[in-house]
């Protein structure tokens, strides 16, 4: 799991950005903080912020190691099963 998220930012929408906002969230299977949080650092990377590249990059490190430890983890149970 990465860091702990601690601080709470906010910012005021429209009625109709809310709506649009929780939609693409609800259809991309993120809540909403998750999506806003993701839109944000993209839009970071995307003007070439290297903090925000950064933040990527170890999330994607997490993602890999989490992936390989459940691969690992199927590969022992078929190795037990056999």
């Amino acid at each position: 799991m990465g860091p702990s998220r601690t601080e709470l930012m906010q910012f005021k929408v429209t009625p109709e950005e809310r709506k649009l906002i929780e939609n693409v969230a609800k259809k991309q299977g993120m809540t909403v903080s998750e999506y806003v949080r993701a839109a944000v650092i993209m839009d970071m990377v995307l003007e070439g912020e290297v903090g925000a590249m950064k933040v990527v990059v170890d999330s994607i490190g997490r993602k890999a190691v989490q992936v390989l430890r459940r691969r690992a983890d199927r590969l022992a149970d078929l190795g037990a099963e056999g």
